[in-house]
């Protein structure tokens, strides 16, 4: 095994209060808003299906292809809700939805309501979404047998597994290009985790070989037979779905976010258990291009509604192009957001290397949940760097269905709620990870951790605060590897300097340290390449990133220009959005024309700017807003 360490059970981690813990306070609110939806007739997500295929009711299938792999993620989510809560109510109507599941199955281990119920096909196109299916039901399983101890979704899987191997497992050509937003690799390994099954893992092996084996290339969109008729289209390689260049050769990351992290994520997992360095390296070369040349400060990570890669795809909800980040038109699917997260989660447990841990830092402050309100019951599809309230992005057409504007219940597109829910009371599970000899404390937030040997606890209200205060209750020379962030200047331990990485020490019972990591507000620039920033600014205090709303602002947003030599004043305001640190910059107004062209602008008067926390906007009345600003 590859792995430096696991990441904790939420039946060893709790957390105790703090910004991770305060988000599903209202756990009962969340679940039952999210019940509406799933037995709205027409949302695209739908628990109803699971009634229907198992023969308790007397209906139609309705919703989207991947509306069993959503619903899977909700009750995923409800399983860490019960484990962090101990809520016996939790408990029931997980345990409900799980024995229709295991009758919706059938007889020879397939299950997909959007086949069975229908007139579909099984393995006809890859875009009805079966593997994507699969695999978060492999994931649910895990979480059901480690939240209640029971095997019943277990032996579901064990038995789709199975069938997914006699299927997979010669490599068929027609299925070569199979696996679109592959979360089957991450859940068998899962799976395989539990099991010790090893046709588990190695079916997941195979899932990651078929990257780029089939010759069968798309061209846009449409492949065209020898006679000249047009096929339809469907199952081709291209680099939508990232199987047009074998995995193990890939440069660059490209395609659609939420399959390239679904995939990139799995081969992580493959590699964790295999140890092969020609997949390890494949995925550095990935993250780095990915981090130096396609994601947004704010951690998201498709540029692109519709457009084409580099290679010539077809493209949608996807990778820009090199440098390509626009703000007002930017993508960024709350899903492939987190889906990025866990990437560098898995790089992290595999390399040690603590940028990644940075990163997914980055994103979970940020692009990780500014898709949903802050009470965790509206949600974006997307999420742009700039909001126009009286310009939105114009059209209904296509992917441009899913830009933001106001928040919303139901949807055509339901993946983001239930990928919000179970991220964020799942979260506990990532800020400790342990192994043989060592605890590794990978995220700050007010927690406990306790197994047979190790009681130890942390309190903070970090990224707002400073300090991060830990307590060991119980150890014996345990080694303690504490994730120092790379953006903060002048960190220290119990007034002792350290640098960023994991800072190690060695602890005992009643040893206790105050982790200090100074958060000063900075003006961050992009590259040059980025044209849509070039000679803009825009401010990061700690990893927290910081947008302005036109509702704490008099003046238009496209008339102030930022002095980034000045002081930013920071500020806790406990009522406001739930408890944030607001930052006062700085700013020149200068007036401007509605001109498409005119000399430059230079009088104005001094003002300030009210910035809050890029992740809480949309939270108050429609407005406008910016991360990105002009200099002064």
């Amino acid at each position: 095994m590859a792995k430096k360490f696991e990441f904790t059970s939420l039946n060893h981690t709790k957390l105790t209060d703090g910004f991770w813990g305060r988000r599903t306070e209202n756990y009962q609110e969340i679940i039952d808003s999210m019940l509406e939806a799933l037995l709205n007739p027409t949302n695209s997500a739908r628990l109803l299906n699971f009634e229907i295929a198992a023969g308790e009711l007397n209906a139609e299938f309705f919703g989207a292809h991947w509306s069993d792999g959503d619903c899977y993620k909700f009750l995923e989510g409800c399983c860490y809700i019960y484990q962090n809560t101990g809520d016996e109510k939790v408990k029931e109507m997980v345990q409900k939805y799980a024995k229709l599941i295991a009758k919706s199955q059938e007889e020879d281990g397939y299950i997909c309501t959007q086949i069975t119920l229908t007139d579909k096909k099984r393995w006809e196109r890859y875009d009805f979404h079966e593997l994507y299916n699969m695999g978060h039901l492999f994931t649910l399983a895990v979480a059901y047998f480690d939240a209640f101890q029971d095997k019943l979704l277990i032996k579901v899987a064990n038995k789709l597994a199975d069938y997914l191997y006699n299927i997979f497992s010669s490599y068929p050509k027609d299925l070569l290009n199979f696996g679109f937003n592959p979360s089957n690799i991450m859940g068998l390994c899962d799976l395989y985790r539990i099991t010790g099954i090893e046709k588990q893992y190695k079916l997941a092996e195979i899932f990651v070989n078929m990257r780029g084996m089939s010759q069968e290339k798309d061209k846009d969109g449409i492949r065209a037979d020898p006679t000249g008729k047009a096929r339809k289209t469907g199952n081709f390689a291209t680099d939508q779905n990232q199987t047009l260049v074998p995995l193990r050769e890939e440069t660059m990351a490209t395609g659609h976010a939420v399959t390239s992290s679904y995939l990139y994520s799995g081969a992580t997992d493959v590699y964790s258990i295999t140890g092969e360095k020609a997949l390890l390296d494949a995925l550095e070369r990935i993250y780095t291009d990915l981090t130096t040349k396609r994601i947004y400060i704010t951690g998201g990570t498709n540029a692109t509604f519709v457009g084409h890669s580099e290679r010539g795809s077809l493209t949608h909800e996807s990778h820009g192009t090199e440098y390509e980040l626009p703000n007002k038109i930017a993508y960024n699917e709350t899903c492939a957001n987190i889906g990025a997260a866990m990437w560098c989660l898995r790089m992290l447990q595999v390399t040690e290397d603590t940028k990644y841990g940075d990163m997914a830092e980055r994103i979970m402050y940020n692009a990780g949940i500014s898709g949903t309100n802050l009470e965790l019951t509206r949600y974006f599809y997307s999420n742009p760097l700039s909001y126009k309230k009286d310009t939105p992005i114009p059209g209904e057409w296509a992917q441009y269905k899913h830009k933001s504007s106001r928040r919303w219940h139901t949807y055509t597109c339901w993946c983001c709620p239930p990928q919000l829910l179970r991220t964020i009371a799942g979260i506990g599970r990532w800020v400790y990870g342990i192994s043989k000899d060592t605890l590794y404390i990978n995220m700050f937030t007010s927690s406990d951790y306790k197994d047979g040997n190790l009681d130890v606890s942390m309190k903070t209200n970090y990224p707002f605060e400073e300090k991060v205060e830990l307590k060991i209750n119980h150890a014996t020379n345990q080694r303690l590897k504490i994730r120092i962030p790379v953006w903060c200047d002048n960190p220290s331990i119990n007034d002792t300097p350290v640098k960023s990485g994991y800072y190690e020490l060695e602890v005992n019972s009643g040893d206790e340290f105050t982790i200090d990591l100074p958060m000063k507000a900075k003006f961050m620039q992009a590259n040059p390449h980025v044209e849509s920033d070039r000679g803009m600014t825009c401010v990061m205090r700690g990893p927290v990133v910081y947008a302005a709303e036109g509702i704490d602002n008099k003046y238009s947003l496209d008339e102030l220009f930022l002095y980034t030599d000045r002081e930013v004043l920071a500020t806790y305001e406990k009522d406001l959005l739930a408890g944030v640190v607001t930052l006062e910059v700085p700013a020149k107004h200068i007036p401007q024309k509605s001109d498409l062209y005119y000399e430059i602008q230079t009088d104005g008067e001094d003002t300030t700017v009210k910035m809050i926390p890029y992740y809480a906007w949309a939270n108050r009345e429609l407005c406008d807003m910016n991360v990105w600003f002009a200099k002064a």
